[in-house]
């Protein structure tokens, strides 16, 4: 039983980046060779069709850019959270323990947000300590708080990294979205350049018959 060959991302990426490449070299030549052009100009192919042909490929190519950089922003941007998060997530680990080390009723506990576990999802995470920085504030938890090392000026700080985060977690969002759409405008130019080579091909070979040099020329 046979099975379809995985297709890795960047093998995927690099092979329509050749062909990028490849399209260019193919037209500029078809172009630049009068012998080659005035053959292909007789089956359709003059010189505004291989104009055509090269918007098409200048537009694959620009496409293709775009996406590397969205990509490259995509991988920051992730990067950026991941940062964001393992400080924000220590900093209020520290304060949790400490915390459930010094209140020890459930009703403080419950109002300070210490019982259960830490959410793994970011916005749910952000909203539990966030209750708890901002109730930590308020007495009767403020001052027994300061007296181990969280002032409100500590817990200010705190806070800052839950809005560092926040941001980074929209920023991913954003360079996800951007890289996805990237990624299928670099198809659908790809897809419009390679239809036209995909027929160009078929039908330089058929006036190129018995020219072999000249099939060489183009790399049919």
């Amino acid at each position: 039983m046979s099975t379809k060959p995985v297709i890795i991302r960047a093998e995927q990426d690099q092979a329509i980046a050749n062909a990028i490449t490849a399209a260019r070299q193919l037209i500029e030549t078809a172009r630049a060779d009068a012998e080659i052009a005035a053959i292909l100009a007789q089956r359709g192919y003059n010189e505004a069709r291989l104009t055509e042909a090269l918007q098409l490929q200048q537009a694959a190519q620009v496409a293709f850019t775009v996406r590397q950089k969205a990509i490259a922003a995509q991988k920051q941007a992730t990067a950026a959270l991941t940062g964001a998060a393992a400080t924000a997530r220590q900093t209020y680990a520290d304060f949790r323990e400490t915390s459930r080390a010094i209140f020890t009723p459930a009703a403080d506990r419950i109002a300070l947000g210490l019982k259960g576990a830490v959410p793994d999802d970011n916005q749910k995470f952000v909203t539990l300590a966030h209750t708890s920085y901002i109730n930590g504030r308020e007495e009767p938890y403020r001052s027994a708080l300061a007296t181990y090392g969280y002032s409100s000026e500590t817990i200010a700080q705190a806070i800052t990294t839950l809005d560092a985060l926040i941001v980074a977690d929209e920023t991913q969002n954003a360079a996800i979205g951007a890289a996805k759409q990237a990624t299928t405008d670099r198809d659908a130019a790809y897809k419009a350049l390679d239809a036209w080579l995909k027929q160009f091909k078929r039908i330089a070979k058929v006036a190129l018959r018995g020219k072999p040099g000249l099939v060489k020329k183009l790399a049919l």
